[in-house]
C-alpha cells in the first residue's frame, strides 16, 4: 500500500493550536458596542488579519464561567504554519497582546495520533 500524503501533512492532517487567555482590564473598558468598541475592534482590526491568513482559521469559546485559568479560549485550525506564524507576528503588533488580552498558554496538538501512530481506529468511535 502505497500512502499518498504524510500523517505530518498539514493541509490533508491540520495541526490544532490552543491558546488559553484572559481579558484584560483594558479590554473589559471597552463597551461591547460603538464605534470605539469591542467589536468594532474585531472587525477593524482582528478580522483583516485573520483574512490574510487563511492557512490559520480560529474559533473563540468562552470559558470564564468554568475556569479561573482563562477567560476565553481560541483553538486554531492550522493547514499553514507560514500563516500561522505570519498571524502571530501581526497579533503581537496590535493591542491584541499583553494589552487587551494575555495570552496564558499555547498547547499544540494533534488530533489522534496515537491511532494515526499506531494504525489503529480512534477511540471512542464506532465504524
Amino acid at each position: 500500500m502505497t500512502e499518498t500524503h504524510s500523517k505530518y501533512d498539514l493541509a490533508t492532517n491540520p495541526l490544532t493550536i490552543f491558546w488559553l487567555i484572559k481579558t484584560t482590564p483594558e479590554w473589559l473598558a471597552l463597551p461591547p458596542h460603538g464605534d470605539n468598541g469591542r467589536f468594532a475592534w474585531g472587525r477593524t482590526v482582528l478580522n483583516p488579519i485573520l483574512a490574510r491568513y487563511p492557512g490559520a482559521r480560529m474559533g473563540f469559546y468562552d470559558s470564564e464561567a468554568f475556569t479561573a485559568d482563562c477567560t476565553d479560549v481560541m483553538v486554531w485550525t492550522v493547514t499553514s504554519l507560514e500563516h500561522y506564524n505570519g498571524l502571530v507576528n501581526e497579533l503581537r503588533e496590535t493591542e491584541f497582546w499583553s494589552h487587551y488580552f494575555t495570552v496564558e498558554k499555547i498547547i499544540p496538538a494533534i488530533e489522534n495520533e496515537y491511532a494515526k501512530h499506531y494504525k489503529t481506529e480512534v477511540f471512542g468511535q464506532t465504524q
